[in-house]
């Protein structure tokens, strides 16, 4: 008799075994990851770029940002929109990504576009045209010209732009202009605005030894 209701003991032992472990609820909950800053970023052209951080919890793992792997690459030194993925993936095999969108930017982007130029040269001279500016997408702060000083092919002068403060490193080039001559332009100026700036300069004709100088003002179109 004992023997009996031993076994029957054990019997309803295991059945409830059974029936507790088919219960069980399966994990299907993906963990959930967290950006430090959210999901995009702005980095200014060469500057040196490091990954924000982010977390990661799960319902049943808990804490998993140690665990956390980022794929991408972004390229600090070309202006660009990169993407990068975080990825994690908790012990029952669910996995959760976020993408961070990363624009990288010359700081005088804003100084983009076309252009309608005054331009005074040696006091009584006066040249109104229009002129595209480019930001560089490899060195920051510095802007092209497709036409400085309105000089036919004058199309390799550049500035640099940095706060309000606007250079005109010396540069020589040539032949441009409809004489074909050589010219050397130096200077400096500032910003006015968002877009607009102006520019002081000494333009050298190398060819005819003549230099004037001017100042340009840039009204963005």
């Amino acid at each position: 008799m004992k023997k009996y209701i031993f076994t029957t003991a054990a019997i309803a032992m295991i059945a409830g075994t059974v029936t507790f472990t088919s219960c069980k609820k399966e994990d299907t909950t993906a963990p959930v990851i967290t950006i430090t800053g959210g999901n995009t970023a702005s980095h200014s052209l060469n500057a040196t770029w490091t990954a924000p951080s982010a977390t990661a919890t799960d319902d049943e793992d808990g804490d998993l940002t140690s665990s956390i792997t980022v794929s991408g690459t972004v390229n600090e030194n070309l202006s660009g929109t990169y993407e990068l993925t975080y990825s994690v993936t908790d012990a029952a095999g669910n996995t959760a990504s976020e993408v961070l969108t990363v624009t990288v930017a010359n700081d005088a982007a804003n100084f983009s576009g076309n252009y309608n130029v005054a331009d005074t040269v040696a006091g009584p001279l006066y040249f109104a045209y229009t002129q595209i500016v480019t930001p560089s997408t490899t060195i920051n702060g510095r802007i092209g010209f497709n036409k400085f000083a309105d000089y036919q092919n004058n199309t390799s002068i550049y500035a640099t732009i940095s706060g309000t403060v606007v250079s005109l490193p010396s540069q020589t080039t040539g032949p441009i202009g409809t004489n074909n001559h050589v010219h050397n332009f130096v200077g400096t100026g500032a910003t006015v605005s968002a877009t607009d700036f102006n520019i002081s300069y000494t333009d050298t004709d190398q060819t005819a030894s003549a230099t004037a100088t001017g100042i340009m003002w840039l009204r963005h179109q």
